[in-house]
C-alpha cells in the first residue's frame, strides 16, 4: 500500500488517449478495486461547478426539510402529498414504480453545468467495459465533508461526536453490496442486497467527482486495496471485522479537483471523518449500474425525503439533459418509455446471426455437423 500511495499507480489522465486511459482504469479496478481519472473536469470549470453544487445542495436541503414538515403534520397519503396544505413550495416528482410514493426531484435538476460532464466519454467507456453496454445512473447526490472551523468544531463527515479521531473509519461496501441495505430489518425501507459472500462480479461502479483537492488531510476517501475480491465483509456478522477501526493496508485517495474516483461497489471503503484542511471537501457521488440490476423495486414505504435511490425527473427536466446523458437517466422519467439502448440490440442481433448460421449449415451440410465443433474444448 505504501508503494501504491507513493506512485499513484491507480491514477490516469483523462487528457491522454481514451483507449489507454480506459485500459489502465479497468486494470486498476480489477487489481485494486478502484481507480482515479484525473482532469475529467477542466481546471477552469471546476470552480463554477463547485459553486453550483454548493448552491444546489442548499435548495435540496430546504426542499427536504419542507417535505419532512408535511410528513410530520400528517399531510400525506400513500402515494401523494397534499400540495394545497403546504405553506412552503415543495418539489416532488412521481416515480415509475406503481404504488411507490413520490420523491424529491433528481439532484441533477439543479446542476446543469455538472450534467454536461457526467457523460464524459472516458467515464462512460470505463463503465460500459466493466458493467454492460446499457448503463443506468441509479443515484446522484453531493457529499460535502466540512472543515474544522475557528470555533473548534471538528470537520468531517457523519455525526460530530465521531469526528476528529484519526483512527476512526466506518468501513462498508456500497449497494447492491451494502449488507444493511439502507432499511436493515424493515421491509418498507430495505432496498435489497446481494447475498454475502458476494460472487466475483462487478455489479455497480461508485464514482466520486472531487470538486476540491483531496489527500490525507482534506477528505480523501479511505479504501482497502484488493478488498473487492474478499469473501469477508466489514459488516459481515461472522467475519470478525470492526467497522470503526483501521485495517492493515488501508489508504486515503489523493486527487486534484476535477478528478473522478471510481470504485467497485464491493470495495471496502469509508468516508473521511476529519478535515483539518481549512476548506470543505465538495464532491458529487454517482452510482452506475447495468440495465439488468433491479435499482428501484423495493422500499415501498420509505419516507418521501430520505430515499435517494432513483430520484425522478419530469419530462421537461429529462429533455433538458444533455442528449448523451439522457439514455442513462431515461429510467428516472415515468413519462418516457424505457427501452434497451442500441448497443444491447446490436449485440443481440449479432447473436441471432450466429444462430442462423448454424441452421444454414444444418440444411447445407448435415453430414458435416459431427466434426464442426471438434476444436472446441471445455475444461472440467
Amino acid at each position: 500500500t505504501a508503494e501504491l500511495i507513493r506512485t499513484r499507480a491507480y491514477a490516469f489522465d483523462a487528457t491522454d488517449p481514451v483507449d489507454e486511459v480506459v485500459k489502465g482504469s479497468i486494470d486498476s479496478l480489477s487489481k485494486y478495486g478502484f481507480c482515479v481519472i484525473d482532469n475529467v473536469i477542466p481546471p477552469n470549470q471546476v470552480g463554477d461547478i463547485r459553486e453550483e453544487v454548493v448552491a444546489a445542495q442548499k435548495i435540496i436541503d430546504r426542499n427536504v426539510q419542507a417535505i419532512r414538515a408535511l410528513v410530520a403534520e400528517g399531510s400525506t397519503e400513500s402515494t401523494q402529498i397534499d400540495r394545497e396544505k403546504a405553506e412552503n413550495e415543495v418539489e416532488l416528482r412521481q416515480v415509475r414504480r406503481v404504488g411507490h410514493p413520490p420523491k424529491p426531484p433528481n439532484d441533477i435538476v439543479w446542476m446543469p453545468q455538472f450534467a454536461e460532464h457526467l457523460p464524459h466519454p472516458v467515464i462512460t467507456n470505463v463503465a460500459r467495459n466493466v458493467l454492460d453496454d446499457h448503463l443506468r445512473i441509479a443515484q446522484l447526490h453531493s457529499r460535502i465533508v466540512e472543515a474544522d472551523n475557528e470555533g473548534g468544531t471538528r470537520g468531517g463527515g457523519g455525526m460530530e461526536k465521531y469526528r476528529g479521531n484519526a483512527n476512526f473509519r466506518g468501513w462498508h461496501t456500497d449497494w447492491p453490496h451494502d449488507l444493511s441495505a439502507y432499511g436493515m430489518g424493515s421491509s418498507a425501507e430495505n432496498v435489497g442486497c446481494v447475498r454475502h459472500p458476494f460472487p466475483d462480479v462487478t455489479m455497480c461502479l461508485v464514482m466520486i467527482w472531487y470538486l476540491t483537492d483531496v489527500d490525507e488531510s482534506s477528505g480523501g476517501t479511505w479504501a482497502v486495496p484488493g478488498s473487492h475480491r474478499e469473501k469477508r465483509n466489514p459488516r459481515g456478522p461472522s467475519d470478525g471485522i470492526m467497522v470503526t477501526a483501521p485495517i492493515p493496508g488501508d489508504m486515503q485517495i489523493t486527487a486534484k479537483a476535477g478528478s473522478v474516483y471510481i470504485q467497485d461497489s464491493r470495495t471496502w471503503h469509508a468516508s473521511p471523518r476529519h478535515n483539518p484542511s481549512g476548506r470543505d471537501r465538495v464532491a458529487m457521488v454517482t452510482r452506475w449500474c447495468p440495465w439488468w440490476l433491479s435499482v428501484d423495486d423495493f422500499a415501498p414505504g420509505d419516507t418521501y425525503s430520505t430515499n435517494i435511490v432513483c430520484r425522478p425527473l419530469s419530462r421537461s427536466e429529462y429533455l433538458s439533459l444533455p442528449s448523451d446523458l439522457q439514455p442513462m437517466m431515461r429510467h428516472l422519467c415515468p413519462c418516457e418509455q424505457d427501452t434497451l439502448q442500441q448497443a444491447v440490440l446490436d449485440r443481440s442481433e449479432a447473436a441471432d446471426s450466429q444462430n442462423q448460421r448454424g441452421f444454414r449449415l444444418l440444411e447445407d451440410d448435415p453430414d458435416g455437423l459431427a466434426q464442426v465443433n471438434a476444436h472446441i474444448q471445455v475444461p472440467v
